[in-house]
């Protein structure tokens, strides 16, 4: 284990461009000593192995040896003990504060980090107790992820107002100096219409996208009404884009699909008309069905002539609706694309879980249709497409 220490700061320390006698004055202590270490003959303090490492950019067990199979289950037990308290209603602020700290020094190198990120742990990371531990996190993990889309929105959306500014400095590209952006013009001005193609393809869709959500449309604070008048310029907009739809088929649409088709169902039986809202939930219903059906993947079409050559894939996959380390997974259908290859790769997934369309049964809305048999036979089909299992290992 000594030697497995020497010469894994030996090893560092020629990485980190460091001689022995600037990692010794780092650490106040002699350039002998770290001599000493490398060549086996002592090692160090056991409080100065995280020193080491954060100095070395690499952490305690890379410094100790472990192998990587068995870092990455230590990494994998720390984020599941990590999300379970961040789950906790009561949780505990010092723990999790903790358990980030460990994970920043020990594991940031392990394919597990990206769970780190999930919606439910941002309750925890907003809290002032553990926000600094999360800053740090985040900084680490950007060093090796850089420009990480997913982890600058989580953190320009909980980072406190006193520190967001220069995190949006350091971390936010301009409006239009994103990969996508640039990517885009420079094809355009280039002429080069073989790179131009798959950049045009990701921009109308993208903007075609923001305009299926409702806040894009109205805003945070809308009212009923306004909230209805959108619904109805969604689903135009989604009937003139998909000019090559073909009928209940699953296409790269179908999220959208399926959440403006169960709304327009509520709209309809709120309004009395009860025969519509169920003609409006067998479609979805139908859809949600055809979707659920696919297990192997495929290529779904994108039911516009605008997009012809955007490839689409679909396949089942299966996860734990709320990420919660130790809940049952439910079987869903994952629809991906990617764009870029070398430059700017960007994926695009929706995912299809039919347990949260079942929630849509028991809107208030549908009080009065409870007793009809063709509603009940249409919420037991869409029950019967919830598909669970022990978290698998």
């Amino acid at each position: 284990m000594k030697l497995s220490i020497g010469e894994n700061i030996r090893k560092y320390r020629k990485q980190a461009d460091l001689t022995q006698e600037e990692l010794a004055d780092k650490l106040g202590v002699s350039y002998q000593s770290v001599s000493r270490w490398e060549n086996g003959s002592t090692y160090p303090d056991i409080e100065l192995l995280p020193a080491i490492a954060e100095l070395l950019s690499g952490s305690v067990d890379e410094l100790m040896g472990i192998p990587d199979a068995q870092k990455e289950k230590q990494a994998s037990e720390a984020i599941d003990e990590l999300q379970s308290e961040c789950m906790r209603e009561d949780y505990d602020a010092g723990r999790i504060a903790s358990i980030i700290r460990d994970i920043r020094r020990n594991y940031m190198n392990s394919d597990q980090t990206y769970r780190l990120w999930y919606y439910n742990n941002e309750r925890a990371f907003s809290d002032p107790r553990i926000l600094p531990e999360v800053r740090l996190m985040a900084e680490a993990y950007l060093e090796r992820h850089p420009m990480d889309a997913f982890v600058i929105q989580t953190m320009a959306s909980i980072e406190d107002e006193e520190h967001l500014g220069a995190f949006i400095e350091k971390h936010a590209a301009n409006y239009d100096c994103s990969a996508r952006e640039l990517l885009f013009n420079r094809y355009l001005r280039l002429h080069d219409s073989e790179n131009f193609e798959p950049e045009r393809r990701y921009k109308f869709y993208n903007a075609v996208a923001s305009l299926l959500y409702h806040c894009t449309l109205t805003g945070l604070d809308a009212s009923a009404d306004k909230w209805s008048a959108a619904d109805r310029f969604m689903e135009s907009l989604l009937a003139l884009i998909c000019d090559r739809a073909d009928g209940g088929r699953p296409d790269i649409w179908a999220m959208f699909r399926l959440t403006l088709g169960f709304r327009r169902a509520g709209r309809l039986a709120a309004e009395g008309k009860t025969e519509d809202s169920l003609a409006a939930l067998s479609e979805c219903t139908g859809l949600l069905e055809a979707i659920l059906n696919i297990t192997d993947e495929v290529t779904l079409p994108t039911s516009c002539s605008w997009l012809d050559g955007m490839e689409w894939r679909a396949y089942e996959d299966w996860a734990s609706p709320d990420y919660a380390p130790d809940s049952p997974e439910e079987r869903f259908v994952r629809i991906l694309t990617t764009v870029g290859n070398k430059v700017g790769k960007t994926n695009i997934c929706d995912c299809i879980c039919p347990g949260r369309y079942i929630k849509n049964f028991s809107d208030a809305c549908y009080d009065h249709m409870r007793e009809n048999p063709e509603f009940a036979v249409l919420e037991g089909r869409v029950r019967a497409l919830v598909i669970t299992r022990p978290k698998q290992g």
